[in-house]
């Protein structure tokens, strides 16, 4: 393949590539392309490079990739300093040696750079107990679009009074500014794991564990619920259990000292009282299955021609409801999972897209209805355009867009990515 056509967006390419090795030739390559008036998309691994709308113009891609340093790390302090190119993957492996880890897994962790998965906001099943990236950040150096170095936050992890700038760099999709660095703090590995399977006929029978899940002093690390075809997808990878019948599973991750791992598996085995299978799944098909999780009804990059990619926000008290209205057309296979503790659901449709449109419209239509929030996060650029990328759209837009007319006035940074220069 064609170095230039790696970068390839929505069938565009850019006229140059640059791979900078350092946060000063990141900063070097956009004062140039301000001189040239180019417009620049920042690349990590391209995994969640069909997150928002596609580039209005696109004229470099800037490849983050060789900025992969760990900076500095203090073990006794919790707190790490890396380079927004580096893998999470290797990044754990480093930490694994110190028995940490930077508790991350956004959908396709395997391949996510870290400034990708600050630059995205995205997340995974263990944002149950440790929260999102935007809760594990404390610094943050961005390269402006005129080729400006800033920084804020720092290296500890109580940081003083003030703005929390970095904060405003998390989830805008690279449009603000171009990550090069982070600091995070981290967490000591769990002493020991267990996960719990459990199958259930009606999604309402589901309910009160994944409740009570979220009301446990043990503070399970996941609970993820999965429809009968997101199961059977990991099925067809790993030997989990079995159940024809079943039409939900919601899966348990318990993680900390021995006993409290118990003791959650206790309470959940307690609280499935309606389920019809209950299984303590063994230690590596447990690791595998955390490995694909967080990529379930995730679309990849590129998407399928006939495919769209949806995320529903509600209250975990409503997924009955919500799993109901997910499933509500049999024209097109739907694959579903959500954070049952969270209220956070994706899903992932294929078939005609008239028919796609029409399902991800009456369930934007029920997520407003139900006062949550709706997001189409993979799909056609038709698609997109045709619903609008997100819903509600909240007053706060305008203040985002005067922060983006004042950090980036020419509109340089990933134009249109989020509706607007």
């Amino acid at each position: 393949m064609d170095l230039i056509d790696r970068y390839r967006l929505n069938g565009s390419v850019p006229r140059a590539v640059r791979q900078p090795q350092t946060a000063e030739e990141v900063a070097e390559a956009l004062r140039e392309a301000a001189r040239s008036g180019w417009a620049v998309v920042p690349w990590g691994s391209g995994a969640h490079q069909s997150i928002g709308y596609a580039p209005a113009r696109y004229d470099l891609a800037l490849d983050l990739t060789r900025l992969s340093r760990v900076l500095r790390h203090r073990p006794a302090n919790l707190t790490i300093r890396v380079e927004a190119g580096i893998r999470l993957a290797d990044l754990n492996a480093m930490l694994a040696e110190h028995d940490q880890w930077l508790p991350l897994d956004p959908p396709f962790g395997d391949q996510a750079t870290i400034g990708g998965i600050l630059a995205t906001g995205l997340s995974g099943p263990l944002r149950a107990r440790y929260g999102s990236a935007r809760d594990l950040l404390i610094g943050l150096r961005v390269a402006l679009a005129d080729g400006t170095l800033i920084q804020g936050g720092g290296e500890v992890v109580k940081n003083v009074a003030g703005y929390d700038l970095p904060k405003l760099f998390h989830g805008a999709l690279g449009t603000l500014g171009v990550i090069v660095e982070a600091s995070f703090k981290l967490w000591p590995r769990p002493k020991a794991e267990a996960t719990w399977a459990f199958s259930f006929s009606r999604a309402e029978d589901a309910l009160p564990l994944t409740l009570s899940m979220l009301r446990h002093p043990g503070f399970p690390l996941a609970v993820e619920v999965l429809n009968a075809r997101a199961w059977e997808t990991l099925r067809g990878t790993l030997e989990l259990p079995e159940d024809p019948g079943a039409r939900i599973w919601v899966v348990v991750r318990a993680g900390g000292w021995p006993a409290q791992v118990e003791r959650i598996g206790r309470d959940a085995v307690a609280a499935a009282s309606e389920a019809r299978g209950k299984d303590r799944l063994p230690e590596e098909t447990a690791s595998a299955l955390w490995a694909r999780m967080a990529s379930v009804a995730i679309l990849p990059t590129p998407a399928p021609t006939e495919a769209l990619g949806v995320r529903l926000g509600l209250l975990p008290s409503q997924l009955t409801a919500c799993a109901a209205a997910l499933e509500s057309t049999e024209e097109i296979p739907v694959i579903w999972r959500a954070h049952g503790t969270l209220g956070l659901i994706y899903a992932e449709g294929r078939g005609p897209m008239e028919t796609l449109l029409r399902w991800a419209g009456e369930l934007r239509s029920f997520t407003l209805a139900q006062g949550g929030h709706f997001t189409i996060l993979g799909g056609l650029e038709s698609a997109k355009r045709t619903l609008g990328l997100w819903a509600p759209l909240r007053p706060e837009v305008e203040v985002m867009r005067r922060i983006k007319a004042q950090l980036d006035p020419e509109g340089r940074l990933n134009p249109g990515r989020l509706g607007w220069a």
